[in-house]
């Protein structure tokens, strides 16, 4: 089984799963420096729903289901 990867940018962790689909709150608060990502990702879900088209729930080692997306999304 392949394990899933932790990649640090600067002090913010983002996790990508094995086959490469990254967190997309990790991702929003890596590449928009949000302090609190969730908030955007549920104004953009409500704003653009059709970015769930490209999205799927993943748990991550342990942790809760939280939404990844690959490099298409």
């Amino acid at each position: 089984m392949e394990k899933d990867v932790i990649i640090d940018f600067d002090t913010i962790a983002v996790r990508f799963m094995p086959e490469g689909e990254v967190s997309v709150i990790d991702a929003i608060r890596a590449v928009g420096g949000f302090e609190h990502p969730g908030i955007v990702w549920e104004n953009l879900k409500n704003e653009h729903p059709e970015v769930l088209d490209n999205c799927e729930s993943y748990s991550f080692q342990g942790q809760g289901s939280v939404p990844v997306v690959n490099s298409k999304g």
